[in-house]
């Protein structure tokens, strides 16, 4: 029984792993009154939308986050309109990779 238990988990777990899912940054400008609360809000919008938060960040207000990739775009978008309602400002964009010198090449 125990090991029917562990290969399920095991599955479940590659499931996750191996799904589609893109990654996000959100970011809220802290001069703003009440942004602690509004950013929890936030988070919890996203763990409701099918959302997993990856990361807080102390250095800036923010987190990173992955969202189920069929339903990134209206994630983003709910949460923006949420932010409007809340009159939060924030910036959300794509996690990607940044190169300092333009692209890979040597430094010449």
């Amino acid at each position: 029984m125990k090991v029917a238990t562990v290969i399920i988990a095991f599955l479940g777990a590659l499931a996750y792993a191996t799904s589609t899912a893109q990654s996000y940054i959100l970011t809220i400008d802290e001069q703003q009154p009440a942004w602690k609360a509004k950013l929890d809000d936030l988070k919890s919008l996203v763990k409701q939308a099918g959302g997993r938060i990856t990361h807080e960040y102390s250095l800036v207000k923010g987190f990173s986050m992955e969202l189920p990739a069929e339903s990134s775009k209206g994630i983003v978008d709910r949460l923006e309109s949420f932010a409007s309602r809340l009159k939060c400002k924030l910036h959300i964009e794509q996690d990607q990779e940044v190169h300092a010198f333009g692209g890979h090449g040597s430094f010449n």
